[in-house]
């Protein structure tokens, strides 16, 4: 970056280096950095508000960052490899790797940054984020978008800067679940940008076309829609493969039955759908599959230990 190569030319103009309270970043000539979360915490910012200026991060954070790029962009540099950032984009950067940013034009999007520790109450979420491949040490951490993946990003971030500034009962909950959905998506996306370039076994590729084939029933969006495939043995059908089959291959790539999957995401639509819909719990039941609001109630409540309604109201 300049400010490191003028640190030996006497004629070059010194930029100004100011260090985080954690030790964690240097900033080139910027007043004031974000603040970083804590344990348990969630932070979010606005990249038009808190521009990410030029600077040079430490070798090991105590957090993940995701930025969502909706104007400008800039040179990244991620361990050993370096990218070049152009709007609309999102940027993944996990605690391990040095990086450092050389912004380019004017800038705007969001970017967000927590620990591992805002999952621990949720120890499943936790696991994926350890093992999301856009996090993982030397991945193509950048993504690119088209026009209509980043006006959805934006909404899923907008949902989260809601959130955290509300700071209403079931904040971190809330924030969790938008989270979540935003590594589903950005994990689609992904699988999508860059299957060409990797070479995946025949198991692999079986596992990624049954969640795929999963995360395409959603988000739902109107009370008239409602979910097709509910159980192992659907998904086997449309996939043309024997249940015990896809169940054991699943289970072996992903380390989560079939089952387990297609609970956890009717789970968490549940959850989006009972925070931010008025829809009655009939209807979402009947959106998620299930044939009596009772044995909706009954999947929630052995879920999350609370009743839909609880849920909502709380």
């Amino acid at each position: 970056m300049s400010s490191v190569n003028s640190k030996n030319n006497r004629a070059v103009h010194r930029k100004e280096l100011r260090i985080s309270d954690d030790l964690s970043q240097v900033s080139v000539g910027q007043k004031a950095l974000p603040k970083v979360p804590t344990k348990s915490a969630f932070s979010i910012y606005s990249r038009s508000a808190n521009p990410c200026r030029e600077y040079i991060s430490a070798s090991r954070r105590d957090y993940y960052k995701i930025s969502l790029i909706t104007k400008g962009g800039g040179i990244l540099t991620l361990g050993e490899r370096s990218y070049v950032v152009k709007a609309p984009a999102m940027v993944f950067v996990n605690p391990l790797e040095p990086k450092t940013w050389q912004p380019e034009g004017e800038q705007d999007g969001y970017y967000c940054m927590f620990t591992e520790h805002l999952f621990d109450t949720e120890r499943r979420y936790r696991d994926e984020l350890l093992h999301h491949p856009l996090f993982q040490t030397g991945a193509n951490a950048v993504l690119s978008l088209t026009e209509q993946q980043g006006e959805y990003m934006l909404q899923l971030f907008e949902r989260l800067r809601k959130e955290n500034m509300e700071g209403d009962a079931y904040r971190l909950e809330a924030i969790t679940i938008y989270l979540q959905l935003l590594l589903l998506e950005s994990k689609r996306i992904g699988v999508s940008e860059f299957v060409p370039q990797r070479t995946l076994t025949t198991a692999q590729l079986l596992a990624e076309r049954f969640t795929d084939t999963l995360e395409k029933q959603f988000p739902i969006t109107s009370e008239q829609e409602q979910v097709q495939l509910k159980t192992a043995s659907d998904f086997a059908l449309t996939l043309n493969v024997h249940p015990n089959h896809l169940n054991a291959t699943v289970k072996r790539v992903t380390g989560r039955t079939t089952s387990e999957h297609i609970r956890q995401r009717i789970l968490l639509e549940a959850r989006l759908l009972l925070l931010h819909t008025e829809w009655p719990i009939s209807i979402i039941a009947h959106c998620l599959g299930f044939e009596e609001p009772a044995s909706f109630s009954h999947f929630f409540k052995s879920q999350t230990g609370h009743t839909p309604h609880t849920f909502r109201t709380l």
